[in-house]
């Protein structure tokens, strides 16, 4: 196995044990939470913090420290280690100094990003939450400078693994707190109204608990590492070197293309916020399935190339590596939104439909999933071609086009939103006062599904303008060129899952799900072998070598 793809496989494998705890930890959250107002509340307090974690956390790193780290670390490893050692002081204070204002102001800022939350029952859960999990952000921040400097030096699988331990901490806290507030009993009554306004906050307001405690342990695990290969470390307030200027220049442009991918994260929080009950926690709840796919199979060959193709000077270099890096993605990626499209009931059922989250609810997530994955193919390539443009020292091209990204998603969503869920400026104010006997048809509240196919339309958007962007950088690059191959065994696949869930109807979800997306994927990866796609030999190595050895 060469070096380049055990890298891409130690971060696909520790991004994979990550998810895969972050979809344990949403799924016994669902049990309990489902898609309600505590479950609202706590999605929106991790995401208003979460701004400070995505601008200056390791989209920006990526973007300004490691190629300045990275190359530094070719010429003189002391040098470099005083670079990394001024960066974590300049970050630790910038950091410290937005935590505080986040705390103290976590009224006004809520009521700003969360305004559709402001007059409803829960507003004060979510402000209490924010000011709980805004310094668990701060940490976060500092953790993806732990694994900018580990990345560099090509230290991948701990990083990766680390927010395994962010996400036990939830787990344990929601366990914890469902055991003490008496939710456990398999005698409770989930459905009590006593139990929803009361209990189901206290829930919420552990679970924020559990996500401050995870985070200092997603940090504090990776320091030791961190000092280990970091000769030379010093923390310094130092803007004086040239490595530290360098960082500073790029990070201005990173910070502002992040700026508007969270500026889109919060325009979801104010618009979900508007709609019915149970709006923000369905998106969160696709999300997590979501971004599975990118995380595994796009940001895992993303960042395990970013180190070497930032050292690289010939521009048919880089577009050889990076072209590598779609077939992979787009492989695994384009299959993964189609199950989620055709077959996303039966995945979303099997995984989350237990306890307080019902049948509706599986509806609903489903529905939003399913247009989050009509864009999966565009986000996930969109991730290697930004680090392609980056690793040339272009942090702004990349940043202007999050901003065309944002003002589709933005505009599609506002349009759609009214005819999925009733959405308009006159009658928003009576979404949540939907009649008793009527509250619980999911009909009346799909307005998400439309800031989905917002999202989706705006990925491709994005990834088209992004790989007329890398032509400019690295002649002849073509970021989507891997799909049009692709598309025989996707159609097939597509007819397989079709015809498959017509005869699982009635089956309980776990088997529906396996004797559906089953045979599909079959389809499809048999189908990629008869028309020569590369990737499925190497999918399939491992098992074809078990069966010739018998």
């Amino acid at each position: 196995m060469s070096r380049k793809r055990s890298a891409s496989v130690l971060v696909a494998a520790g991004i994979m044990f990550s998810r895969l705890s972050g979809l344990v930890r949403e799924t016994i959250r669902a049990m309990f939470l489902a898609n309600g107002a505590a479950n609202d509340a706590l999605v929106a307090a991790t995401r208003i913090p979460n701004v400070l974690q995505m601008l200056l956390g390791e989209g920006t790193l990526s973007a300004s420290f490691i190629p300045v780290y990275s190359a530094a670390l070719e010429e003189d490893e002391e040098e470099a280690g005083r670079i990394a050692g001024a960066i974590a002081a300049i970050l630790a204070v910038v950091t410290g100094v937005l935590v505080l204002i986040g705390v103290l102001g976590a009224r006004p800022i809520a009521s700003v990003i969360a305004a559709g939350l402001r007059d409803k029952p829960n507003f004060e859960l979510v402000v209490t939450l924010v000011r709980i999990t805004f310094p668990a952000a701060g940490i976060l921040v500092m953790s993806a400078w732990c694994l900018g400097v580990l990345n560099s030096h090509r230290k991948f699988f701990l990083s990766y693994v680390a927010p395994v331990l962010w996400n036990i901490a939830q787990i344990a806290a929601i366990v914890i707190g469902a055991v003490v507030f008496g939710m456990a009993d398999t005698d409770a009554d989930l459905n009590n109204p006593a139990i929803n306004t009361e209990e189901l906050g206290d829930l919420a307001r552990v679970a924020a608990i559990g996500f401050f405690v995870g985070a200092i342990a997603q940090f504090v695990v990776q320091l030791p590492s961190v000092f280990t290969v970091a000769r030379g470390l010093k923390f310094r307030l130092d803007t004086t070197r040239a490595g530290v200027r360098s960082v500073i220049s790029r990070f201005g442009g990173a910070v502002l293309g992040r700026g508007v991918v969270q500026i889109s994260a919060m325009v979801d929080v104010f618009l979900a916020g508007l709609l019915v009950e149970g709006a923000l926690s369905s998106l969160n709840s696709s999300q997590i399935l979501y971004i599975l796919p990118i995380s595994v199979f796009a940001v895992s060959v993303a960042a395990s190339e970013l180190p070497d193709i930032s050292k690289m000077t010939i521009r048919d270099e880089v577009r050889i590596r990076s072209e590598g890096g779609y077939q992979r993605i787009l492989f695994f990626v384009s299959f993964t939104a189609l199950a989620y499209v055709l077959l996303g009931d039966k995945i979303v059922g099997t995984l989350f439909e237990r306890g307080n989250f019902g049948t509706d609810d599986t509806l609903l997530v489903w529905m939003v999933l399913g247009a989050y994955a009509l864009g999966l193919p565009a986000a996930a390539v969109s991730r290697l071609t930004q680090n392609a443009v980056w690793s040339r020292g272009d942090t702004k091209g990349p940043a202007r086009i999050a901003a065309v990204r944002l003002a589709i998603a933005a505009l599609f969503a506002i349009a759609t939103m009214r005819y999925f869920d009733g959405f308009s400026p006159e009658n928003v104010r009576q979404l949540p006062t939907i009649p008793e006997d009527q509250s619980s048809n999911p009909a009346l509240r799909f307005g998400a599904v439309g800031l989905t196919l917002g999202s989706a339309i705006a990925s491709w958007a994005e990834a088209i303008l992004l790989g007329r962007l890398a032509d400019r950088h690295i002649p002849n690059i073509a970021p989507l060129r891997p799909l049009v191959r692709l598309l025989p065994a996707l159609f097939a696949a597509g007819g397989v899952a079709i015809v498959t869930r017509g005869l699982v109807v009635d089956m309980p979800n776990i088997v529906a799900m396996l004797l559906s997306v089953g045979p599909s994927g079959l389809t499809y990866l048999a189908v990629c072998r008869l028309t020569g796609i590369a990737d499925v030999n190497l999918f399939l190595k491992g098992p074809l070598r078990r069966l010739r050895m018998r």
